[in-house]
């Protein structure tokens, strides 16, 4: 139950409220910051709302202001106390992956790194709230990406608690401690379009839900975290409903009081109002509203308060529905201009919902009616459709089909998913096939995802990439495919016919080098008439991820039994290189290759992406994705290092990760280290 705000006489209820709207880079300044502050401020110190002894603004401070004030306000406070901070402005994320809030002086590097000595990082708030005194500890924060730093900002050392389901993570409790987000870590938190408005939208939620107490459940005299926050994301779902709002709490987190809210005839209309309206999805029915008529003669509130009440509950529902007007007319604007839509179109129509913050649900009725067909996340799969549905002639591939599996956070099958895909044999002579399995186009987030276990620095930051259809071989390169190969014509550079350790004609090749495997992609090439070449790191992870986002496309986790690497714990000196990965289960430790195919594959069809062998990428090595290219294409680089993917048999489960990523110079060749190849393949 939430505490009882007057039963805290010699408590101190102290707010910190930071906007930062004016930067050094202009292009990244905010016109809501100051008005937001204001006006939590304004409800915050009502002594019938929020009650706050003290409340200080702190507008646009540099990084040493910011971080004083901050630690004044936790260090001086008592165990009664209650102290919230609050901020509106950007966030930002370093190369390494670390949050911070920005400040007036935030700078980038001339690279796009975050300059962190220009602002306020995550693991400074952090001690500030582990070495308070309080025990009601309140966090909001009105900006994007909040909810990574509320994962693992909740740092406080009694027991555990679960987080969000859409982060996938376990935080430490926090006993009188909560974090409100204003979007997830991989949604927006914009300010509104009209320049009229001078709130953002979450913070307008926020303040309203206190100002007019109706964020207080019917009958309740309070308004807990868990009160406020639920008020907040139903307004938000309505007006900008990609936004999604999160809660962070450890034990008793969620029913801090945070204001008190009069149960009186108006607040009580206001909640009739908003029951009838969300019934009736934004509208009011006439019945409704000569009941709603009834009940405002029987409650005594006026008309000018009735219909003051009638349009802040419509609000959000009018914002959304001038969102979708908006994105409808720039769709039949960008179809008379051409169509089908070009990869580009889709890109900046997708980028548009983002900025509208509309999810694809939202529109998709006026996508199938405008287009025939609704975009999706994974737009360029919908580019080739339409793409595919205007050409004259198309070629049809044979299929193969297969089962994959899904697994829980223990390595236990959840899911079987039947698949199909198709699929080009080669002919290499002799009865030696090469089988490509195609790959659809899409959008993924290549990289490492926060505090992803067993993730270094080179695997961020995360970013979108648009890989455009390919075709990647179903296997690694086996034994006889390299041989098949290796006796054609030479094009730059002799190949051994049989470089393996592990001889046997299904299994992997093993022990070439980056030149070897661009020599026979060169032969293959001549031979075929169409072009292969090694797969780019973005192809590669993308076609292993196979529309995952997990570590492994298995899962949180993988075993021995779904492939092959080494399940058993392996010291060096004096650390420990474990056999298992998250709460996944050791297994078997083969310290051999096996045939190809001898385990499940993914979504696309695709073989051994974790596991058996290493395999070689194109690309030339860079120490992070920073600067990456965005179309799936081969990064391109001085360096003499040449980059790889997948794991093998002499690795742990961390290391065959679909993020995971190291290199070797171009000549070095190892009996771990294989590949695989790809090529587009035209459809007409």
């Amino acid at each position: 139950m939430p505490e009882n705000v007057e039963s805290r006489k010699d408590s101190r209820r102290v707010a910190l409220l930071i906007g930062v709207g004016s930067y050094r880079d202009e292009t990244l300044n905010l016109r809501c910051p100051p008005s937001s502050v204001a006006a939590m401020a304004s409800v915050l110190r009502r002594p019938d709302i929020g009650g706050f002894d003290e409340v200080i603004p702190l507008i646009d401070p540099t990084v040493s202001d910011m971080r004083r004030e901050i630690c004044t306000v936790f260090r001086q406070r008592a165990n009664s106390d209650l102290v919230m901070l609050y901020f509106t402005g950007h966030g930002m994320k370093d190369m390494a992956g670390m949050f911070h809030l920005t400040t007036a002086e935030t700078e980038k590097f001339e690279n796009g790194d975050l300059n962190s000595g220009t602002a306020v990082d995550a693991d400074f708030i952090k001690r500030e709230i582990r070495n308070c005194a309080a025990a009601r500890k309140v966090v909001v924060l009105d900006c994007c990406l909040a909810a990574s730093f509320a994962d693992g900002f909740i740092g406080m050392d009694d027991g555990c608690v679960d987080v969000a389901a859409q982060l996938g993570a376990r935080l430490p409790e926090a006993k009188g401690f909560c974090v409100l987000t204003a979007a997830t870590s991989r949604k927006y938190a914009l300010e509104p379009r009209d320049e009229a408005e001078t709130l953002s939208v979450y913070t307008r939620y926020l303040v309203e839900g206190l100002r007019t107490g109706a964020a207080a459940p019917e009958g309740e005299t309070t308004i807990s975290l868990r009160n406020w926050h639920e008020y907040v994301k139903d307004q938000v779902a309505v007006a900008a409903p990609a936004m999604e709002p999160s809660i962070f709490a450890g034990q008793q987190g969620y029913d801090i009081v945070v204001a008190k809210a009069f149960v009186d005839a108006e607040q009580l209309y206001r909640k009739l109002v908003q029951r009838k309206v969300k019934t009736g999805r934004g509208k009011l029915r006439p019945s409704a509203g000569s009941n709603l008529k009834i009940m405002q003669e029987r409650y005594k509130v006026s008309d000018e308060q009735a219909a003051a009440i009638l349009r802040e509950v419509l609000r959000p529902y009018e914002e959304k529905a001038k969102h979708v007007k908006a994105y409808e007319q720039t769709l039949l604007a960008e179809k008379a201009y051409a169509f089908p839509l070009d990869s580009e179109a889709v890109e900046e129509l997708q980028e548009q919902k983002r900025l509208l913050n509309l999810r694809n649900d939202d529109v998709a009725e006026i996508e199938e009616r405008v287009l025939g067909a609704a975009l999706s996340d994974t737009a360029q799969v919908f580019f080739d459709q339409l793409r595919n549905q205007a050409a004259a002639e198309i070629i049809s591939y044979p299929t193969f089909s297969f089962e994959s599996v899904r697994v829980n956070e223990k390595g236990e099958v959840i899911e079987k998913i039947p698949g199909t895909a198709e699929y080009l044999s080669e002919d290499l002579g002799s009865g030696v096939a090469l089988e490509m399995v195609r790959v659809p186009g899409g959008i993924f987030l290549m990289g490492a995802a926060q505090e992803e276990e067993g993730a270094r620095k080179d695997e961020y930051p995360q970013h979108e990439v648009q890989v455009p259809e390919f075709w990647m071989g179903k296997f690694a390169v086996t034994q006889a495919q390299w041989a098949a190969v290796a006796a054609m014509e030479q094009v730059e550079r002799t190949l051994n016919n049989n470089p393996a350790h592990f001889e046997g004609v299904k299994r992997p090749v093993e022990g070439v080098s980056w030149d070897d495997a661009v020599e026979f992609c060169k032969r293959l090439s001549r031979q075929t008439d169409r072009e292969y070449t090694l797969p780019s790191e973005a192809q590669w992870e993308y076609a292993c991820r196979a529309g995952t986002t997990t570590p492994f496309h298995f899962g949180e986790t993988v075993t021995t039994d779904l492939a092959n690497y080494r399940g058993t714990d392996y010291k060096l000196g004096g650390t420990v290189d474990s056999g298992n990965y998250g709460n996944g289960p050791k297994g078997k430790y083969l310290q051999m290759t096996t045939d190809v195919g001898s385990f499940l594959p993914n979504a696309f069809g695709l073989f051994d992406m974790h596991g058996n062998v290493w395999e070689w990428c194109s690309d030339a090595w860079h120490d992070s994705h920073k600067g990456a290219p965005t179309d799936g294409s081969s990064r391109k680089g001085s360096g003499e290092f040449r980059a790889f993917r997948g794991g093998s048999w002499i690795n742990n489960p961390r290391s065959c990760r679909s993020a995971c990523r190291l290199n070797l110079t171009p000549g070095n060749c190892y009996d771990f280290i294989g590949f695989r190849v790809s090529c587009s393949a035209p459809r007409t």
